[in-house]
């Protein structure tokens, strides 16, 4: 029997069935809203449950006399009045300010010398930046315990020191005046500090390609220059990061303080946030404490919002 040919049979594609139909663009794009929003809800959760949440409550008790013991009454802004008016709050923001300055050009400074000082590769080079990074690990209320015990007047080893040296003032107490009181405090926080800003600028500055500082060499450019003029400007960022955690540790300042100086003396070492203490948890003024609080994050926030523009080179 003959069979005639008469050509290759159609391809036949299977038609997509119902559940296996591509979605359209904006299908997918809800779809990955949905993935977004899932994934971030946890964090939200918390940032809510742990800031928002008391954050409102601390503006809404700002507006009220809170005592200890009996019932709140309503103070409108006189909280807030009380703060702005202290010479006692102004005092203390006066003293944040110096101490932040202060101790924020030091750790910066000391910061980036020790950076530039453990980039280049020697032996035992990890465990030299080991060493300086293990203060941060402690946290500041051992460290100002471990301060406070070092330079005591009569048992402390940083004053026995100083006095087989034959430094000038060693042999008084330290935490007698308000220069040297701050002094120690500032030196016990860039060491606390310093470790992790210059393990940040270390980071930054291995991402800086080789072939950079060898073309600054081949123009002529010596070790100055080269800091100035291609290590800074390519760690910008970074250097805007620490800026940012140095000023934000330094000015929200207390367990160094509550543990080495209480204040003193005569109250030349408060900072807003002992202030804070102070007006809350042994005054028990629980709604001018809130309104405190207020005015301190208000300025935390224009500090934050300033380091944002830095990183984003619109300052």
């Amino acid at each position: 029997m003959l069979t005639t040919v008469t050509g290759p049979h159609p391809v036949r594609h299977p038609e997509p069935q119902p559940g296996h139909r591509r979605g359209s663009p904006s299908a997918r794009r809800r779809r990955d809203n949905l993935q977004g929003w899932a994934l971030a809800a946890p964090s939200a959760a918390l940032i809510g449950v742990f800031f928002v949440l008391p954050f409102g409550l601390m503006l809404w008790m700002s507006f009220f006399h809170w005592p200890a013991f009996g019932p709140h009454t309503p103070a409108g802004l006189s909280n807030y009045r009380q703060t702005l008016s202290s010479a006692q709050f102004w005092h203390a923001v006066r003293f944040t300010v110096e101490y932040t300055l202060i101790t924020s050009a030091a750790g910066i400074a000391l910061s980036l010398a020790l950076a530039l000082l453990v980039r280049p590769r020697f032996p035992g080079r990890t465990a030299v930046r080991a060493l300086l990074f293990a203060p941060v690990t402690i946290g500041f209320a051992p460290a100002g315990l471990l301060w406070l015990s070092m330079t005591n007047a009569r048992t402390g080893i940083l004053p026995y020191l100083a006095q087989q040296l034959g430094l000038p003032g060693s042999a008084s107490d330290w935490y007698a005046r308000p220069s040297t009181t701050l002094a120690v405090v500032v030196v016990m926080t860039v060491w606390k500090t310093v470790g992790l800003a210059m393990l940040v600028l270390l980071m930054g500055m291995d991402s800086i390609p080789d072939e950079i500082y060898e073309a600054a060499r081949l123009d002529g450019a010596g070790p100055a220059r080269i800091l100035v003029d291609v290590t800074l400007p390519l760690i910008r960022k970074p250097l805007s990061l620490v800026v940012l955690l140095t000023v934000s540790t330094t000015f929200l300042g207390f367990d160094q303080f509550y543990t080495m100086t209480k204040g003193g003396p005569d109250g030349s070492t408060l900072t807003v946030v002992y202030y804070l203490y102070k007006a809350a948890f042994l005054s028990f003024q629980r709604g001018y404490a809130a309104a405190v609080a207020v005015v301190v994050v208000a300025v935390m926030a224009g500090i934050s919002v300033v380091q944002v523009r830095l990183q984003r080179g619109k300052v």
